[in-house]
């Protein structure tokens, strides 16, 4: 809902001409995108909705447009098409296709692209990387092979959003290490891949999203029939957060807002996470000198004082300046917590988490932030709050109904039923299946049902029956009530066998519907579950679909590879669209909590003394800073550039996510981390600095 009453400077953005173009800056909280979005209601009444075209850096970041667009407002003929930057080139590719398959040299054959997900670009980088690993390539680095697979693909990503060829990347990689003695042939094998990866596409009609933005660049945002058809079809322009967006996205605002009837553009100041994905903040304040008129928001229309203080000081701390604040004072809602291990971490936060729900606030104003959230952080810490029956939302759906419990003990009797895949169950992964799947099971017993019913045949594993146990005493172990849910499974299991293989979303379509959510079995009422399930058997037929057109796979190597490919950890993709909205305790890493662009009450800081707060995740083959236009005019990467990129970053984190905290802050240090370290990062550092001043000026006063 818009509000009643807007500040002076919000109101200038409502009285600005909509004729022409409008820079709007500020920072976080001074209502910028709350004016947009008034501007954009009386723009409505003047232009067809079909007419508006909104774009932002990501999906994350359009949430409030999405919202207005639910509201009562009357949308006049249509509704505006909000999207990005490659979802606009990918709606001009499809119209233009017939044209841009002859022009970059696709299969002949080709009635529409196949576009490819992140995961299942990885996947096709498998199928051409995995060979050159077999000949020593690569040997200078020690990397698991999906961020391989990830890093090149980053590279790919990188020169076509900078509009570099990918014959450049060995140069510009070189520019960016300190001793090109040991990487500098790597970097060759990393453009080699690249190259490959790129024929590959053509010869496949496959576009990733390195080739969807340098057919943007070349062809869709540069040649003059889809530019005709673009002006003609969209009248208006919104680009929100334009700081977190990339070079190619800038240069189509640069060249075609001109085109526009009217268009704004949003800078936030202090913005700029994405860097890592290729965003340019500074490159995207150059767009104000196209505008015909700017406009400055300076007044917060939410206001913080105890927590803007503790920002201001802590980030003094952070850059070590002389010009502190002499009389700063820590609040009370921010707090440091010392524990010894990582579990006492976990019990800790979310105990404080159930205190501040039973006095009142709301889950979904709480956020637990990590620079990096392992699967088995993330899973830990869910898992206590889903005791507490406190609801909570994650950043990353796919992993976490990938790490679900009931995913897992499905996948396992998928293996156990397709012997020819040659995938081996140990009897720990079919105890824990067992315990997920049949009521009343302890691990006890479990752990007896598999070592039992877990045989092994010439041709693979196969899941004996409990009938054919001759063990009475294990049978009574067991139980026998336990064990007729079990006979019925393996009498499933031997049925399925003997009467052909079906492919494995099929498979797993029949094991759920037909046995494991009956009555006798432990998902018969759980929703999550059969949620979980659907997304998992809608990720197969996707990933069947993509490797039957591409690579021909069918059964029995579809089933198999897609089991590695989840062993690899290349997930293929198993949404579309926007995930609906949780109300929930948010489990998120920082970043990802910042393009989300909302404020909560509560903050938990996990462990601020790794150093994960501070550096750059470690990606040997590719360096963001190089593909930059200025980075030409720079000096070569040391040591102390690191240095300074990582200091600035963690200060523009720390500023994000306190200007987007309203409340307090637990932050926690965990002296023992999950390997065996003790870790002392320069945020804790700076916290502790914070914390000394604090009891400094408290000894003060109790003087005084």
């Amino acid at each position: 809902m818009l509000p009643e009453k807007y500040t002076v400077e919000q109101e200038k953005v409502l009285s600005a001409p909509l004729e022409g173009s409008l820079f709007i800056e500020g920072s976080a909280r001074t209502g910028k995108t709350t004016a947009v979005l008034a501007r954009l209601e009386k723009t409505l009444s003047e232009f067809p909705g079909y007419q508006v075209l909104i774009l932002t850096p990501q999906q994350s970041l359009a949430r409030p447009y999405r919202d207005f667009m639910k509201t009562d407002q009357v949308i006049n003929c249509g509704i505006p098409r909000i999207t990005t930057i490659s979802g606009i080139a990918r709606d001009l590719l499809h119209i233009f296709w017939p044209e841009v398959k002859n022009i970059f040299n696709f299969a002949k054959n080709a009635s529409e692209p196949i576009f490819l997900s992140l995961e299942s670009a990885q996947y096709c980088m498998s199928r051409i990387v995995d060979p050159l690993l077999e000949k020593g390539y690569f040997q200078t680095i020690k990397i698991e092979k999906h961020r391989l697979y990830s890093q090149i693909i980053d590279n790919l990503n990188k020169s076509a959003i900078h509009g570099l060829s990918l014959e450049s990347i060995p140069t510009r990689l070189l520019s960016g290490t300190a001793d090109p003695s040991i990487l500098g042939n790597a970097f060759q094998q990393v453009s080699e891949c690249a190259l490959s990866f790129r024929n590959f596409c053509l010869e496949n009609n496959l576009v990733d999203f390195s080739l969807l933005m340098h057919i943007a660049r070349t062809y869709l945002f540069a040649r003059e029939l889809p530019l005709k058809f673009l002006h003609a079809r969209y009248r208006v322009l919104i680009a929100d957060n334009i700081e977190e967006d990339t070079p190619i996205a800038h240069d189509f605002y640069r060249t075609q807002t001109p085109y526009f009837n009217t268009a704004s553009l949003i800078f936030d100041h202090h913005g700029g996470f994405r860097t890592f994905l290729g965003a340019d903040a500074e490159n995207a304040y150059t767009l104000k000198s196209i505008c015909d008129q700017s406009i400055t928001l300076t007044e917060q229309v939410e206001s913080y004082p105890e927590m803007d203080t503790f920002r201001v000081g802590l980030l003094a701390c952070i850059d070590k300046r002389a010009d502190q604040p002499p009389r700063f004072k820590l609040p009370d809602q921010v707090q440091l917590s010392v524990y010894q291990f990582l579990p006492e971490m976990i019990s800790g936060v979310v105990s404080r988490v159930e205190t501040l729900v039973a006095n009142g606030v709301q889950p979904s104003e709480i956020a637990v932030l990590s620079p990096y959230l392992s699967d088995v952080l993330k899973y830990s810490i869910s898992e206590k709050l889903a005791e507490k029956r406190i609801n909570l939302q994650t950043s990353r759906p796919s992993r976490k109904y990938l790490a679900s419990s009931s995913i897992k003990a499905i996948l396992t009797l998928a293996c156990i039923a397709h012997p020819d895949w040659g995938l081996p169950i140990s009897h720990y992964e079919f105890r824990d299946c067992l315990m997920r799947l049949v009521r009343d099971m302890d691990i006890i017993r479990a752990d007896h049902a598999a070592r039992a019913l877990l045989g092994k045949k010439d041709d693979g594993q196969v899941f004996r029956s409990f009938d054919a146990l001759t063990n009475l005493s294990l049978q009574e172990t067991i139980t026998f009530a336990i064990g007729e849910k079990l006979a019925l499974l393996s009498a499933w299991m031997t049925d399925y066998f003997e009467n052909g293989v079906a492919p494995l979303d099929i498979f797993l379509q029949r094991l759920f519907g037909e046995v494991l959510s009956q009555p006798s079995f432990a998902l018969h009422t759980d929703l999550d579950a059969a949620n979980d399930i659907s997304r998992i058997i809608r990720s197969i037929r996707l990933f069947r679909s993509f490797s039957s057109t591409v690579f021909d796979l069918q059964e029995p190597s579809f089933g198999k590879a897609y089991i590695k490919s989840i062993q690899q950890g290349l997930l293929p993709s198993a949404f579309s669209g926007i995930e609906p909205d949780v109300q929930g305790v948010l489990i998120s890493p920082a970043h990802t909590f910042l393009m989300q662009n909302r404020s909560v009450a509560y903050q938990f800081w996990l462990d601020i003394g790794s150093l994960g707060w501070w550096e750059r995740l470690y990606q040997p083959l590719t360096n963001p800073y190089v593909y930059q236009k200025r980075w030409g005019q720079e000096t070569a990467w040391n040591e102390n550039r690191e240095f300074a990129v990582n200091q600035a970053m963690m200060g523009k984190l720390i500023n994000g996510l306190l200007l987007r905290c309203q409340q307090g802050v637990f932050a926690s240090v965990v002296n023992t981390n999950e390997y065996g370290a003790q870790n002392s990062g320069p945020l804790l550092k700076a916290f502790q600095k914070m914390v000394k001043k604090d009891r400094k000026i408290g000894l003060e006063e109790d003087h005084v």
